[in-house]
């Protein structure tokens, strides 16, 4: 329940696109079926090698995983062992065989951030019966805004090595001390959000993307263009979270932002003809008609993201100045 397997399929991934590495995952919790079908589901959408065998304890199957990672030239494993809520002395000492035999680079446990103290508990115990090197902290897009990474730290002297933020497989990151007590004080995270940024935005995509804003030549198209950049960088409650804003409903005014409104106002972007996209101001009532019927959603739903056409460049205008080539979409209420 900690996310410790969604964590190994993350782990994996974040290795592959940040280091460009090849990566395979080994399925050594036989002690609960689904973790082996859930890893093998994630791997496989995730492009990412992986590797278990039937009839094999924990300890071979991590062993045998190695070897024939090796052979494929694979540049990373991750093993994912079992996990439980409650320290038992069988984990352990499974775990400390799979140390002896595998001799891994890196141990890394996972913890829960939503269990507060008992995490604290489960990493003081590990710290006692086994070596590990850091931890990942899973779901810290909860309301515990951190507070489990502080008492880790300061209990057990452990690294927090990663952290994972949301429920997307790129919801996962460097773990940054700074960072997370800027997050905790309400300051935003404005070098993780040009980092999201950079990853996802072409350069020269952005610069004629804010000419056109200032120029006033900004469109659909090019609307539908920045709400997939977005989306690829993740929730966008999240993104606008890292901006450091204190009041941000001062800013945005009574426009409501959510991933739900982004996906409307793609489905009625998307119904749009590529002419209504450059030339909204085409768009008649049969057209309306048209395109709410293609979109799933109202002519109202129509009319409102139109009227918010004007509204929307001077809010992108305001979000640029945050990030450079961080051009935040318009959103539909």
């Amino acid at each position: 329940g900690s996310g410790k397997t969604t964590a190994t399929v993350k782990l994996a991934n974040f290795i592959k696109n940040k280091y460009n590495k090849k990566v395979g995952v080994i399925a050594a919790d036989t002690y609960r079926p689904a973790a082996i079908n859930q890893l093998n589901d994630l791997s496989k959408q995730f492009n990412i090698e992986f590797f278990t065998k039937e009839n094999l304890n924990p300890v071979d199957i991590a062993y045998e995983g190695i070897n024939y990672f090796k052979v494929s030239g694979i540049d990373a494993v991750i093993i994912d062992t079992a996990g439980r809520l409650q320290i038992d002395n069988i984990m352990m000492e499974e775990i400390k065989d799979i140390q002896k035999k595998v001799v891994p680079h890196q141990v890394l446990l996972v913890l829960d951030a939503m269990t507060g103290q008992e995490a604290v508990n489960i990493a003081s115990k590990f710290n006692e019966d086994t070596q590990f090197d850091g931890i990942i902290l899973t779901k810290l897009d909860s309301d515990t805004r951190g507070g489990a990474a502080l008492s880790i730290n300061h209990i057990i002297k452990k690294p927090i090595k990663f952290i994972s933020n949301g429920e997307k497989i790129q919801d996962f990151e460097l773990f940054y001390p700074d960072r997370l007590a800027s997050r905790i004080l309400g300051m935003g995270d404005i070098l993780t959000l040009i980092e999201k940024a950079q990853s996802v935005i072409d350069d020269k995509k952005a610069k004629e993307f804010e000419q056109k804003i200032f120029s006033s030549q900004l469109n659909f198209t090019d609307f539908l263009e920045q709400i997939k950049n977005i989306k690829k960088m993740g929730s966008f409650e999240k993104l606008f979270s890292l901006l450091p804003i204190k009041n941000k409903s001062k800013l945005l005014g009574n426009i409501n932002i959510s991933d739900d409104q982004l996906k409307k106002v793609e489905a009625i972007i998307n119904s749009m003809t590529i002419e209504e996209r450059i030339k909204p101001y085409i768009i008649n009532s049969s057209r309306k008609k048209r395109i709410a019927a293609g979109s799933g959603t109202s002519i109202n739903d129509v009319n409102r993201l139109l009227k918010q056409f004007s509204l929307t460049q001077q809010t992108i205008k305001n979000f640029t100045k945050f990030g450079k080539g961080f051009n935040i979409p318009f959103n539909f209420s």
